[in-house]
């Protein structure tokens, strides 16, 4: 009987309805540097989610694998990122995926959270994402295999192709020959030959995303060698420029892999507010 009376209360009252109808977080609120923060429980493990005072229309969200420190001297501009957009209306939603480089499998869990925040707390269907360095495996290979789904990506320093890093097999970037050979069972590579031959990774799903307009924002560090640029995020914006898509690029003259984030994160809370159509 509930459920006969939710849907005709959304016929006759419309999106109002549906705001109203959405399932508060459960459990206990702690207070994240002045933010109420929630831990939503998934098979998978727990997400983290950073809940505004008011949410702006239409009930934005980030998706993030990590939920950052303000105290961290290599981390603490992106948490200033996360929780000016809790100021603006955004809810945060953390979910670590762990030291799997976007491989397959645990990018699974990912959409076990998409579902649920879409339909029982009833967060908007277009999800963002954010992720530094390695973290940019994932977020771009899930929003590849999610047309629809994602509306922008906040990459800073991030990794664009495994073969650059942890590969190093590109040229330029140093790479990390222990965490190459961590990937190569977790993406289920029987040889290093496989994972060279690998055709899925965010640079080859750039034309992807650019035709499904996930606009991209990529802060980099001018002296990265840990995830160069040119092996990296540009081979992104070519992909873009080509498609006419949205990409924009950030560049720190002198400024290597850390810190990661923008002192003022202004910048990248504009875009993001852009390309999810909230209110400035």
């Amino acid at each position: 009987m509930k459920h006969i009376i939710t849907v005709i209360t959304a016929l006759v009252l419309g999106p109002l309805a549906v705001l109203c109808a959405a399932d508060a977080f459960p459990g206990h609120q702690t207070n994240h540097h002045g933010v109420a923060l929630y831990h939503v429980s998934f098979n998978g493990g727990a997400a983290e989610v950073l809940v505004p005072e008011q949410p702006a229309p239409g009930r934005p969200w980030v998706l993030a694998p990590s939920l950052y420190d303000p105290n961290s001297p290599v981390l603490g501009n992106m948490a200033r990122t996360e929780l000016e957009l809790v100021k603006r209306g955004f809810h945060i939603v953390a979910f670590g995926v762990g030291n799997t480089f976007g491989a397959p499998d645990s990018l699974v869990k990912w959409d076990a959270v998409y579902d649920a925040m879409t339909t029982r707390y009833g967060l908007s269907k277009r999800v963002s994402l954010l992720g530094v360095s390695r973290e940019g495996l994932p977020i771009a290979r899930w929003a590849a295999a999610h047309p629809g789904r994602v509306a922008c990506l906040y990459m800073d320093k991030a990794v664009c192709d495994f073969k650059s890093w942890p590969g190093g097999k590109l040229g330029v970037g140093k790479g990390s020959p222990r965490d190459w050979q961590s990937l190569i069972p977790l993406y289920h590579f029987k040889t290093e030959t496989e994972a060279m031959a690998y055709d899925q990774n965010p640079v080859d799903l750039a034309p992807k995303l650019a035709a499904d307009k996930v606009a991209i924002i990529y802060v980099t560090g001018e002296t990265d060698d840990a995830v160069p640029y040119s092996e990296n995020g540009a081979r992104m914006e070519e992909a873009y420029k080509k498609a006419g898509a949205a990409f924009q690029v950030i560049r720190h003259p002198g400024e290597g892999h850390h810190p990661h984030g923008l002192a003022d994160p202004s910048p990248v809370v504009e875009f993001i507010l852009k390309y999810t159509g909230s209110p400035q």
